[in-house]
Parts: C-alpha cells; structure tokens; sequence
C-alpha cells in the first residue's frame, strides 16, 4: 500500500477545512476522481490508482474531512453533509478536465448524489460525465438510527467508546463477505485506527435530505454495483436509487460485502475501464 499511497504532501484548503489530496497528474483530458465514504480512507482506492496510474488519465483521490491524514474536529457542525458537498465541488473546480468520470462508495454516493441535486435545482451544469456508485448509502431524510442491528445500538455514546473492540468485530461482520483475504482486513484495520465514534456518529447525524425527486433529471450515465453479501446498506435502499435515476444500471455481485472496491477490484475496474472506452469513442466519433 505505500508503494502506491504516500504520506500526503498535498493538502487542499477550503475555508476552515484542510483535505490530504492524493494527485497524479498526466495532462490528460480525462480525470478519474474517487470519493471514498464514512469511515474509509483515499487508501482504500489502492486497487484502482495502482491500476490507472498506468493509462492515461489524471487521478484525484482525497480523505473526507475527519478521516485519514485530513484536519479533525471536535465541532459536530463541521461533519454537515453540505460541507462535504462544498469540498468536493472545490476540489473537483481546483482540478478542471474536459472528462470526469466520478467513483464513489458508501457515504461519498450520497455525499456525491446531494451535490448533484443541488445543481439539478440550481439548472446548473453537471461538471461530470459518467458516475459509478459502490455500496450507495441510503438517501432516507436522516441516517440516523440504528447502525449494527443489536443491542449495540442502545449503548451510551461514552460506553460505547469502551466497546469499541466489540463494535469492530460487528462493522466487519456486516461490511465483509466471509473468506475475505485477512491481508486486506488487517491493513483496514490499522488505516481506520484514527476513526473517532465522535466523526462517526457526527456524520450519520449531519446527513442533509436529498431531493431525490429532482435526481429523475439526471441524464447521464450511472453505473452501481452492490454486494449480495453487504450488512451495512441493504439492497433495497440501493434499488431505490436505482430506481430513481433514469440512465442508472445495477449489478449484485456475489461474494462482495460492502467494500466493493477491496473485495471485488477487477470487477470495479472493469467498469471504470468501460466507462474511459465510452468517452473515448464519443470523442472520436463527434464531428
């Protein structure tokens, strides 16, 4: 992972904010962005940058404010969705291409789907041509809730931070399909050490409503793929998006958990790899 992952020496600022960037530029006309969700890292897309840092094509992945090398709060304001909305519209304006293709998991899906609505409602342009969504987090009005589906749930926060060991042992259980490589779960592990019950619960609870009514007006091309085998977001939720996006594809994929990108990484390039084609051609062939 550090051959492909550095210590970050690229920090992006947006007002009061401070995002470890990860950026590898080819001059190329086409960017790949990835978008990484709660609790995870830029470190999670390794499978991916190690594979397209070999074509041509610039790559932009960053840690979600809290997360990773990125600055941290203690300000449960800070963990506003609409703020994390505002970083990736910044970063994505810091880094102008003629073709974007944006890849997101989780949370960043719908981190990514309400900074589309906002545009839609805008009668903004769409700075993106292809999405490719992995595990989508439910667009429900509030994420907040029950989170494990046991007696966890009804913890205290300050107990909870006790428990920590034993919520782990819970996430892994519902975000991993059995027989998944001890390897990938180990370096998991060490790279969310630094994740605060505080950040996450913050999130869950600054998750903005979505007008996912005006997402029936997105015309462009979205690719999800779900894990049959996924505990944390259930498939229904992601039919739902599915089923509210015209131009939208779904695909369960069997023997995946809810870390689409570390479980099933060929499958995950494969589409991104199909998607670089699709635009590729539609340049050639324009007169």
């Amino acid at each position: 992972m550090a051959d492909i992952f550095s210590a970050a020496t690229d920090f992006f600022r947006v007002p009061g904010r401070r995002l470890a960037l990860s950026v590898l530029e080819k001059g190329s006309d086409t960017t790949l962005f990835f978008v990484h969700g709660l609790g995870g890292n830029r470190q999670q897309w390794r499978f991916q940058w190690e594979r397209f840092s070999q074509e041509n094509v610039n790559l932009v992945a960053w840690d979600a404010y809290g997360h990773g090398d990125s600055a941290r709060s203690q300000h449960e304001q800070a963990f506003l969705s609409s703020y994390a909305v505002q970083d990736l519209a910044s970063i994505l304006k810091a880094h102008p291409s003629s073709k974007r293709i944006l890849v997101a998991h989780s949370f960043g899906c719908r981190v990514t789907l309400e900074w589309i609505a906002g545009l839609l409602q805008a009668e903004q342009i769409i700075p993106v041509d292809e999405l490719i969504l992995l595990g989508p987090a439910s667009l429900a009005p509030s994420l907040k809730g029950p989170m494990f589906g046991n007696w966890m749930d009804r913890l205290p926060f300050w107990l909870a931070s006790f428990a920590r060991p034993f919520l782990q042992k819970r996430f892994e259980a519902l975000a991993w399909a059995p027989g998944v490589d001890p390897t990938i779960l180990k370096t998991e592990r060490k790279a969310t050490k630094r994740n605060s019950l505080f950040m996450i619960n913050a999130i869950r609870s600054g998750a903005q409503p979505v007008d996912t009514r005006i997402l029936r007006q997105f015309g462009r091309p979205v690719h999800i793929l779900a894990g049959q085998e996924d505990g944390i977001v259930p498939l229904v939720e992601i039919q739902k998006i599915h089923a509210l996006i015209p131009q939208s594809s779904l695909e369960v994929l069997a023997n995946c958990g809810h870390q689409i990108m570390l479980e099933q990484p060929a499958i995950v390039n494969r589409f991104i790899e199909s998607a670089l084609q699709r635009l590729s051609f539609e340049q050639d062939t324009r007169p």
